[in-house]
């Protein structure tokens, strides 16, 4: 996406941008196709693909869609279950260390993230395809320059923590600033392990070893899970006194939090270096670092770079936004339960993020390194077909997931947050269903930039993302007019807008690119799905309706039931109209995952 908090579970922040507009190259003319015959083409050479490729992505995509799962499961374990237990939802205290968490990943992605995300895979590729060593050269390089300048990267920023928390939370008072700072101080060393679960996260999925990147991040919540665990137990949960007194937070809790959160962050690079072993690499330090290629993977990323730090100032503004109206609050002497801060921010968007990193990251990961194959040989029939085909699969699923957290937010909120009071799922639930109006648009953009990455042209990425960074910082500014209780949700309507608008513009920009892109079947595909999905939300509506008003306060076990009666209804509504329109989706969706599942029983 444009913009957003930090996907813990992912290493990002804010949405892996890319887009390509720069002039053909002559294999990419030789290979371009005229418009009108796209689709006919695209449709051959998907139905040309053989068997054994489509397994082999399809069970890459399932063993990153398991591990997704459970690490998802459990981060809603630490976040916002246990997280809302020692700190409420709501309150100063939920804000100060949200804000000093997420720094590392912001910092991360804008110093080094556009050269890991964008640049990486295709330069692994080709190293790996052009060198006699297979690439080990290259990787050992890369390895030595990753841990050289991360480490002093993380300590520079680390001493510095208290201007870089100054430039996030301008409009905390000052005591609060100054426990954001103390979080800050043991929070910040996490991105050096930000960076090196990155880096070797790409080298293996370039190898196409797609499972352990997805699964490390289950260590990291188990380890964070324990540690919270650890401090209920000597501390006790939070109280309304400790939300709101300063002084209650001692050096000794605040460096239990901190420190727990960091050691689960190192836990999930460092058991990386397992599989990087097991498929034959053995990290040597080389600092001879001319002639290697990296320079080319550097010139581009001085590009990405840029782009990482025009989204920077949005994500700055909406730190500082959202830490003001709580403050607006609290010195108006509203309510703090009804208004929505930094940290229920990041917690709405852990649970809009769900549907993406479930379904939409685990299938565009396990295509990126085919894309890049193909861009590097200039095969793009392959490209269209496979991106259309991705598109509409991902679109399938994603059109669901809006569809039922949009009608089922109160009720979701509820039960995977229950540590926290009735009233704040609420707040909480305004904020989900504000963000879910694009989550539609952020899966084909999370598919859309794969695509653009694998053409590695990042100085068109700058210049098409630009317009939409611009448009968000006016947006996010104009939310802190809003009344404080709307203010948040206000940013969650920006986002949606936003994305919207740059899924149009990267659609167009690859199509001219791609001499087509399948394009008359993706949109007939999404307006099909569209009216679909309005029908199913309409039952949703009705039948949760029945239960009481939409927006009451809940029980957990009232939040179930909910959910347990209505959302059987909106999967059968949903993919019974699919079935009416004979939509080639459903078979696409239904046909592979039987084959699979079957398949895997067998070996087992």
């Amino acid at each position: 996406m444009l913009f957003g908090p930090p996907a813990p579970l992912r290493g990002r922040h804010f949405r892996e941008q890319g887009l390509a507009v720069s002039s053909p190259t002559r294999t990419e003319t030789a290979n371009r196709s005229p418009q009108h015959s796209a689709a006919p083409r695209a449709a051959a050479s998907e139905t040309a693909q053989t068997q054994p490729r489509r397994s082999s992505a399809a069970r890459s995509s399932l063993v990153m869609f398991l591990g997704t799962l459970v690490s998802r499961i459990l981060g809603l374990v630490r976040s916002p279950l246990m997280l809302g237990a020692v700190l409420t939802m709501t309150s100063p205290a939920a804000n100060a260390f949200d804000v000093a968490n997420k720094l590392p990943n912001l910092i991360y992605m804008v110093v080094v993230g556009g050269l890991v995300n964008a640049v990486l895979v295709p330069a692994i590729v080709r190293a790996t395809k052009e060198s006699s060593d297979g690439g080990a050269a290259f990787l050992n390089k890369l390895l030595t320059i990753a841990i050289v300048f991360l480490g002093g990267v993380t300590l520079l920023l680390t001493l510095a923590a208290p201007l870089v928390v100054k430039l996030f939370a301008a409009t905390m008072s000052h005591d609060w600033y100054r426990l954001t700072v103390a979080f800050a101080y043991w929070c910040l060393p996490q991105i050096f392990f930000y960076g090196m679960y990155t880096v070797i996260g790409q080298i293996l999925n370039a190898r196409e070893n797609f499972g352990p990147y997805m699964w490390a991040p289950a260590l990291n919540n188990v380890v964070a899970i324990a540690g919270f665990a650890v401090i209920l137990a000597v501390f006790g949960g939070a109280t309304p006194a400790d939300a709101q007194d300063v002084t209650r937070w001692s050096a000794e809790r605040v460096a239990m939090l901190g420190g727990f959160s960091t050691l689960g962050i190192a836990a999930q690079a460092l058991i990386l270096l397992w599989p990087m072993h097991r498929i034959g690499i053995r990290y040597r330090p080389d600092f001879a670092w001319r002639g290697s290629g990296l320079g080319t993977a550097g010139r581009a990323s001085w590009w990405m770079l840029l782009m990482m730090i025009t989204g920077m100032v949005p994500t700055i503004i909406v730190s500082n936004v959202a830490a003001g109206a709580s403050e607006r609050a609290a010195s108006s002497g509203m309510d703090l339960l009804t208004v929505a801060g930094n940290y229920a921010y990041t917690t709405a968007y852990t649970i809009y993020s769900i549907p993406t990193s479930l379904i939409v990251v685990s299938i565009a990961t396990a295509m990126f390194t085919r894309l890049a194959r193909s861009a590097v040989s200039g095969d793009m029939d392959t490209m269209r077909a496979d991106t259309s085909k991705t598109l509409r699969m991902v679109g399938t699923l994603t059109f669901l997931s809006a569809a039922g957290m949009i009608v089922l937010a109160v009720p979701l909120a509820r039960l995977l947050a229950f540590t926290v009071t009735p009233q704040e799922a609420v707040t909480l639930a305004r904020v989900v269903i504000a963000m879910c109006l694009g989550l539609v648009s952020i899966g084909a953009v999370t598919v859309l930039d794969r695509v653009y990455y694998a053409f590695e042209d990042t100085r068109g990425a700058f210049w098409i993302n630009l317009p939409f960074q611009v448009l968000g910082m006016i947006g996010f500014g104009l939310c802190g007019l809003l009344p404080p209780q709307w203010t948040v949700v206000g940013i969650g309507l920006v986002m949606a807008a936003t994305n919207t608008m740059a899924f149009g513009a990267m659609m167009h920009v690859l199509s001219g690119r791609m001499g087509g892109m399948d394009d008359r079947r993706v949109w007939s595909s999404y307006g099909k799905l569209l009216v679909i999905t309005v029908i199913t939300m309409t039952a949703g509506y009705l039948v949760l309706r029945a239960f009481g008003p939409v927006f009451a306060p809940l029980g957990v076990l009232g939040a179930g039931a909910r959910i347990v009666v209505v959302a059987p209804i909106m999967v059968a509504v949903y993919f019974g109209l699919m079935r009416l329109l004979r939509m080639d989706e459903l078979a696409s969706l239904v046909g592979p995952a039987r084959a699979l599942l079957r398949k895997i029983g067998v070996r087992k």
